[in-house]
């Protein structure tokens, strides 16, 4: 059993928030009930460095990152892959400010748990409480302080990337006016389909091209069929239900509802360690005695004594189950309650819960829907009977006797390609004999089951693979050599028209453009940015080419316009912020490769 899938049982938990606010992997435990694993005989999850990263804290990190999601959004595979990496993250910048002397005291750990207001009960620190969540994760105190200390750690050496870029105001006002600046420039677009346009192609090598790139020329395969779609509503017309029948299979299913359907559940929990095993179950005994002899209820007695915060004040209720939500000792006592009913204490290693059974699904259902049901069973039956019919006589029939036999509607489709089969009917046994070219025509394929029910095929006639015509591609291929051409002949191109920007000659085929800014349409977005990389207006410095998908273009920068405009305090500020945080993030995303690239993670 994965990890994960060890998540999924045998803890619940407060809703626990421990206060360390931390970039993408804030530590939330939001348990929704019986989430995570203590007894899995060894506490690590992996190791980092050396370092061994307890259960517990994997347990917590996986659980915060679910709850990110609605059920269902996240598979187990990539819950995992991200838990991992989540706290190899926290756990290689912890190891690394403690490299760099970054500490926290012993006092400023126990302030920021004692600071957790989910471990507050009536306005103060409940110990009770926070020793039920180390309980239920399998961790020591200790455990949990390391766990703090390490996070806090992180976040410090986060905080001092994010803190320690120092942006100027005119630093800011170099970028605002960089950002906003216009640029002049000159400039040639040499479009590819129109050197093509301009390459002569002689009737040898459309010859030659043709011969020696037959197998770009071949028809698609194709295929007649005739074709029948039969499912179980071609059946129901005509079939009928009697009282009888209806009666009976109402109390067939009455009495296999019985043993399915949801229960909802209300549950007493009282965590223990080693120190009070004892006198917990000492108690746990005497509220279920309580219950029995009614002395009080079991709704006082959750609020006087249940420790699961997350559900104490809806009176312990824990939701419902079909049978697979909650744990295997959970569900089996559950199954031999009545409403209203309590169980035995039931011990899940660090915690022990009396439940009750407060409601149960009843089974109901109208007449029209177990005649709907019976029907279609029967048309169900009729739809086997008529496919192994076809099946036993199926060398000795068409698809039109099987059409006349059984009253279905048969259709014909013509000049289907294998893509158009696989589209239409999945892989079957057919599209094999069709590649092959090995069809057996006017016999039966199938039945193939569909979505709608089963089809059956009956090739009628096969066309194979030709080569087309050289009239019928002639253009085809005059196009292609042409573009392959232009695509030799290009770079000369480029160089023809930067020898002629740099020494001034021919500038009538240039286009002059004024005021270009970084949001113009007037080129690509590539382009747009080779444009304003362009470091001078004189020589060598001022002039580039970029090729962006197949078309080339030459630049030359005439003039920058600079922003003179008014720039607000604001933008200044926006621009800091800006500056500073994408500085913190490439040096803090630098410093993760270099110690992830050298980590032993086991």
């Amino acid at each position: 059993m994965s990890a994960i899938s060890n998540i999924r049982k045998n803890l619940s938990s407060t809703g626990s928030t421990i206060i360390v606010g931390f970039i993408v992997f804030v530590l939330v435990a939001t348990f929704g009930g019986f989430i995570g694993n203590t007894n899995l005989g060894n506490n690590q999850a992996f190791s980092v460095n050396g370092e061994d990263i307890h259960i517990g804290e994997y347990n917590l990190e996986a659980n915060r990152i679910s709850s990110n999601f609605n059920s269902g959004d996240i598979s187990d595979d990539d819950l995992e892959a991200f838990t991992r990496s989540s706290i190899i993250f926290k756990e290689l910048f912890s190891q690394k400010a403690d490299d760099l002397g970054l500490d926290i005291s012993e006092d400023k750990i126990n302030d920021i748990i004692k600071k957790d207001i989910s471990f507050y009960a009536d306005g103060r620190f409940d110990v009770n409480i926070f020793r039920g969540l180390l309980s239920r994760l399998g961790m020591t105190t200790d455990d949990f302080r390391a766990l703090t200390k390490s996070k806090y750690n992180a976040l410090e050496l986060i905080n001092f990337f994010n803190n320690s870029v120092f942006v100027t105001n005119e630093d800011a006002k170099s970028f605002i006016t960089t950002s906003k600046q216009k640029r002049n420039i000159r400039f040639k677009k040499i479009n590819l389909k129109d050197v093509a346009e301009l390459q002569t192609v002689s009737e040898k090598e459309i010859i030659d091209f043709y011969e020696n790139n037959q197998s770009n020329f071949l028809t698609l395969k194709k295929i007649d069929l005739n074709m029948i779609s039969i499912s179980k509503d071609d059946f129901k017309k005509g079939l009928e239900v009697s009282n009888d029948e209806i009666k009976e299979e109402k109390e067939a299913l009455s009495m296999s509802s019985q043993n399915s359907g949801q229960s909802r559940i209300s549950h007493i929990q009282l965590s223990y360690d080693s120190n009070n095993k004892d006198e917990q179950l000492a108690l746990a005994n005497e509220i279920v005695s309580k219950i029995i002899d009614s002395s009080e209820t079991f709704n006082d007695l959750v609020l006087a004594f249940s420790d699961d915060v997350g559900s104490k004040d809806n009176f312990g209720d824990l939701g419902f189950t079909d049978g697979t939500i909650f744990p295997d000792k959970f569900e089996n006592a559950i199954s031999n309650l009545n409403i209203n009913e309590i169980s035995d204490v039931i011990d899940l290693d660090g915690s022990f819960h009396i439940l009750k059974l407060t409601e149960k699904n009843e089974f109901t259902i109208s007449d029209d829907e177990i005649i709907e049901r019976l029907i279609s069973m029967k048309a169900e039956d009729e739809l086997q009977d008529v496919l192994n019919e076809i099946d036993e006589n199926i060398d000795n029939l068409s698809v039109t006797e099987i059409s006349e036999i059984y009253n279905i509607f048969s259709s014909s489709i013509n000049g289907m390609s294998v893509t158009d089969l696989i589209t239409s009917f999945g892989e079957v046994d057919l599209i094999e004999d069709f590649e092959r070219g090995n069809v057996f025509l006017n016999e039966i394929y199938g039945p193939y089951e569909s979505d709608q029910g089963y089809v059956i095929l009956e090739p009628t006639d096969y066309f194979p693979s030709k080569l087309k015509p050289l009239e019928e591609v002639k253009d085809e291929i005059v196009n292609e050599l042409k573009i392959s051409s232009a695509k030799i002949l290009l770079p000369s191109l480029i160089n023809d028209s930067l020898v002629d920007i740099r020494s001034e000659n021919n500038l009538e085929s240039f286009t002059t453009y004024s005021e270009v800014d970084r949001d113009t349409s007037l080129f690509p977005q590539e382009v747009v940015s080779a444009i304003f990389s362009i470091s001078d207006t004189n020589g060598e410095d001022s002039i580039i080419s970029k090729v962006y998908l197949d078309d080339a273009y030459v630049i030359q920068l005439t003039d920058v316009e600079d922003f003179k405009g008014v720039i607000t305090l604001e933008e200044i500020q926006e621009t800091k912020d800006f500056i500073s945080q994408a500085l913190g993030e490439i040096e803090r995303d630098s410093l993760y490769e270099d110690l992830r690239a050298s980590a032993k993670i086991y």
